[in-house]
């Protein structure tokens, strides 16, 4: 499987004209950095000197952060507090490409902003402090976010829903969404929760993990086989065009239902550093090429390859454009003589 470098730079040029739409749960993540030197005199734990702190988009919001990167405006619903920390998040989506005008931000006075802090020492992940509150959005909460979300939506080429089940993508609301989404003839792509599992019918492509989907269907999947019944069975249940389960050191695994075709990508990382934020940087620039036009085995093959690049970096990391061509023409994805 090869991709046309014509027709890469093509996709590269039209992926800064259109617009995807994010809609999902939003989360600041919060990375306290140092070293460790001693263990602690109060409790056998280590005592982390901190040395550096950084916040960035992490949920939806990584699926942002990764649309601007390879040059792709964003519109963004999700639900943030009255706090410090959703200052933080509307300022760090503000400064990725997202217009005040396409930023549809529900701000609870009751819930906090979902806060993940990251206590990081030496490379290593010491431990991981949540603040959150899951609670569904009210009827009349899901009735403000369904009108404007209708109103953007013809503006966008696209929408992924990214789905953390923190409670903004409430069962109604995805159904809802989908809908609008079908009636206005827009790709919509969906990052799942097991717990929503088959609610999201009639979409362009789900991209579970395998331990998501073998949860969904109640058994384990291992072997391409497993993996192929499995797409089979899910698509007869929920009639996506296209179904893709990320495999970890396996790769992925591409459905066409239509031609009732598969694809199995191998796995591009060379090193693994930090899975999070991978599956945000499958699902980003699967839809954003697919929204180019891309065939569905050409987008897959591109977001394959991108989260070989991010999980080699550091927290919720992103690709660029120049990452994506360098790294298909190193692995011989790349056609360069077309």
């Amino acid at each position: 499987m090869k991709i046309k470098k014509t027709s890469l730079r093509k996709s590269f040029e039209d992926l800064g004209k259109i617009k995807i739409l994010v809609i999902g749960d939003l989360i600041l993540d919060e990375y306290l950095i140092g070293s460790v030197e001693r263990i602690s005199p109060e409790a056998p734990v280590p005592v982390v000197w901190v040395r550096n702190e950084k916040q960035s988009l992490g949920g939806s919001g990584n699926v942002v952060q990764n649309l601007s990167s390879i040059g792709v405006s964003g519109a963004v619903f999700g639900r943030i507090g009255e706090d410090k920390a959703g200052d933080s998040l509307e300022g760090l989506l503000l400064k990725n490409s997202v217009s005040k005008e396409d930023l549809v931000l529900l701000k609870s006075k009751t819930l906090p902003t979902i806060l993940k802090t990251r206590i990081i020492a030496t490379h290593q992940q010491i431990c991981r402090v949540d603040r959150e509150e899951v609670v569904p959005l009210t009827k009349e909460e899901e009735s403000s976010v369904l009108k404007q979300f209708e109103s953007k939506l013809k503006e966008c080429s696209a929408v992924i829903l990214s789905d953390y089940d923190k409670g903004y993508l409430t069962p109604s609301l995805i159904q809802s969404v989908i809908a609008l989404c079908n009636l206005e003839n827009k790709i919509v792509t969906v990052d799942p929760q097991v717990s929503h599992f088959f609610l999201y019918k009639n979409i362009h492509i789900m991209t579970p993990n395998h331990h998501e989907a073998g949860k969904a269907l109640g058994r384990k999947l291992i072997s391409d086989s497993e993996i192929e019944t499995a797409c089979r069975e899910i698509s007869e249940k929920l009639t996506p065009d296209a179904m893709m389960i990320t495999r970890g050191e396996k790769g992925m695994s591409i459905y066409e239902r239509k031609t009732d075709s598969f694809y199995h990508i191998p796995t591009v990382a060379k090193e693994v550093f930090d899975v999070t934020g991978a599956g945000d940087t499958v699902i980003t620039t699967y839809t954003a090429f697919v929204a180019t036009g891309m065939p569905i085995a050409d987008a897959a093959l591109i977001s394959n390859v991108s989260a070989g690049i991010v999980v080699g970096k550091l927290g919720a990391a992103t690709v660029t454009q120049t990452e994506i061509e360098e790294a298909l023409q190193t692995l011989g994805y790349l056609d360069v003589t077309a």
